[in-house]
């Protein structure tokens, strides 16, 4: 909706040299001066009740009409649009104020909501800069590896698969895959940290970065929009048309304004007979301190989440994340470090552990599961030629069916043995008991129906896991964990963390199941993964929580939340946040509401008159900024 200066709703710009040109802009500098002229001329005349002659009455008048002229279009096009707008009641003062000599009033009037929209503009441009500033991240030209040789190009030429060259000093353009070189690269732009890494060949490197020590070969996966940088960018873009919940119902109050204010200033004009009242009550009933209450704390929530290279959608995720009680993880990527190794291979059927490599590494050659790249180092290291399956079937939460060298293979969990009818022989299941005394992951190999190898993997806890959760438990929240895993695997893990309910076995779909079975059970459930294969699960739950940056994909078309710093400390960091968010909110709310009643209370018996109550007006908002702009710093201790 629409509103009066302070609070309406102009075009972004994209800079402050548009929005000096602006018209809004022009009329308020325009008015502003010839108020000054006209005080200067006659200082005295601002304490009259009419002014009849003289050059600062005429200089009055033309200001009162410059400034008074913006206000005027805007409420007949409210008309027009029959959106009955706050400019209307506002219009009404200004015009009332002109038509009874009350010109240095209607002046001043005019002057201090044209101000206040300017200001708006102001803060409006500078975001829309803020949101170029992220696009200036990338350079202009890129060097490009050519034919042999090496040419600079315009970064929006740069194609897919083209191999890139970054220097020291330089940030990187594209998002892709390191090729060749090592160097340290600070991801402030993306997580939030300005600590740096060190990123060299196989290692995933993103557009915006910043290149402080080395020279890289990339081979460019995507650029411009479809980069990382360039997701984020539009989202916020899109979050800005966002509303959440709490602003939308107060958008449906305020629209009630404008036949409230008539009224009421129609029945203080009819009933004390003062015409000034009723034009004060016009200012003063305008409810912009209200609706600055929700957008202004939301937006400074954002922000200081994202601070801490934590992407938060929109305001409504804010909301949603204050009221959860009930926190799910998956274990594998958000509990863990997401990184197996095979520590273990135990051969039946006279194979050896070069043979077991041999074949899991072959079916598993075309998986991104992070198992398949543990088995993919292995063969590595064992320095094994891996074959190319004939066929390959990856089938989710249990395994991989694929066909080697005309033989039939299956390498999974036990579901997936189940499935097939393969018999886990007393051997192998005399070694998945021992699991049970760790947190090893266990993966049977069957060749043509028949058990032939047992795979252990281990994953390492991520080292704050268990504070974390720990922190989560004491703020009165629910710790849960799903996987895909082994009982015997999940267990251990669950035991380490200090999380007693676990749901081992889960396919990806059960995930789901799982988030709306509590849901129906009135709890509000966050679930937190690594964003590769839990996009159902982030979906369905009330908050969607993705970790880091390996996938990204999901964590930015899925989730909720995308967690770029990886770091589990910002969970509750998060939820602490969001309570903190609708605090302010509430406060801003009682505050507001304090002020407009006490502003209308004052002007019925006439102690405000339109100049003192355009300064409350005005002035009113700004304690409401104030303590929204203090979540911007706000951190959990």
């Amino acid at each position: 909706m629409s509103s009066c200066s302070c609070c309406s709703k102009r075009p972004a710009r994209t800079g402050y040299r548009e929005l000096l040109w602006e018209p809004e802009t022009i009329f308020t500098l325009a008015s502003g001066l010839l108020l000054a002229i006209a005080i200067l001329i006659d200082p005295d005349m601002m304490l009259h009740e009419t002014v009849t002659s003289g050059t600062g009455g005429l200089f009055y008048l033309i200001a009162a009409l410059t400034g008074s002229i913006p206000i005027w279009l805007s409420a007949l096009q409210g008309i027009w649009n029959r959106d009955f707008t706050t400019d209307i009641p506002v219009s009404l003062a200004t015009f009332a104020a002109i038509a009874i000599g009350q010109y240095p009033a209607a002046a001043v009037v005019a002057v201090l909501l044209l101000v206040g929209g300017m200001l708006e503009a102001y803060v409006a441009a500078r975001a829309s800069n803020a949101m170029e500033a992220l696009a200036a991240l990338l350079p202009d030209q890129v060097t490009v590896r050519q034919d042999g040789g090496d040419i600079l190009i315009p970064l929006d030429e740069v194609r897919e698969g083209e191999i890139v060259l970054v220097r020291s000093g330089e940030r990187i353009p594209v998002d892709g895959e390191v090729i060749s070189g090592t160097a340290s690269i600070n991801q402030a732009t993306i997580t939030g940290e300005s600590v740096s890494i060190s990123r060299t060949s196989g290692d995933m490197v993103y557009a915006g970065t910043f290149n402080e020590c080395g020279a890289l070969e990339i081979r460019t996966g995507t650029t411009g929009d479809q980069t990382l940088l360039g997701r984020i960018r539009n989202l916020i873009v899109e979050a800005k048309d966002q509303k959440p919940p709490i602003e939308r119902v107060l958008d449906r109050y305020s629209r009630l304004y404008t036949p409230a204010a008539l009224l009421l200033g129609g029945l203080i004009w009819w009933w004390s007979g003062d015409i000034l009242r009723a034009i004060t009550m016009f200012i003063v009933f305008c409810p912009c301190v209200i609706i600055l209450a929700t957008p202004t704390a939301l937006v400074a929530s954002i922000g200081n989440a994202a601070r801490y290279g934590n992407l938060v959608k929109t305001g409504e995720t804010i909301e949603k994340m204050a009221a959860v009680d009930t926190v799910i993880f998956d274990k594998t990527g958000t509990l863990t470090v997401g990184k197996p190794a095979l520590t273990a291979v135990h051969p039946l059927r006279n194979l050896t552990e070069d043979d077991v490599v041999l074949v899991a590494a072959g079916i598993e050659k075309f998986s991104e599961h992070p198992l398949a790249g543990a088995i993919t180092v292995e063969a590595s290291r064992r320095h094994l030629i891996v074959p190319d399956p004939e066929s390959f079937q990856v089938l989710p939460g249990r395994g991989v069916c694929a066909v080697l060298g005309g033989a039939s293979v299956l390498l999974g969990n036990e579901l997936l043995m189940v499935d097939y009818g393969v018999v886990v022989d007393p051997y192998a299941a005399d070694i998945t008991r021992h699991c049970a005394m760790d947190s090893q992951i266990i993966a049977y190999l069957a060749i043509n129906n028949t058990i032939a190898a047992v795979l252990m993997f281990e994953d390492s806890l991520r080292e704050d896991a268990g504070a974390i959760v720990t922190r989560l438990k004491l703020a009165g929240l629910r710790c849960v964990m799903v996987t895909g895993d082994q009982e015997c695997s999940a267990s251990s893990v669950g035991r380490a963390l200090g999380i007693t309910e676990i749901y081992a076995q889960v396919l990806p779909q059960e995930k789901v199941a799982i988030v709306r079975e509590m849901q129906s059970g009135g709890h509000r459930v966050a679930f937190v993964g690594d964003g590769v294969n839990d996009g159902p699960a982030l979906a369905a739950a009330d908050v969607g929580i993705a970790m880091g940056l390996s996938g990204t994909d999901v964590a930015i078309e899925t989730a909720d939340i995308a967690l770029l710093s990886d770091d589990l400390a910002s969970l509750p960091h998060l939820h602490l946040l969001s309570k903190k968010a609708l605090s302010t909110i509430r406060n801003n709310l009682i505050f507001s509401v304090v002020v407009l009643v006490a502003a209308v209370v004052l002007t019925i018996p006439g102690i405000l008159n339109p100049v003192t109550g355009a300064l409350v007006h005005e002035l009113s908002s700004l304690p409401v900024i104030a303590n929204s702009v203090r979540l911007i710093v706000y951190r959990v201790r």
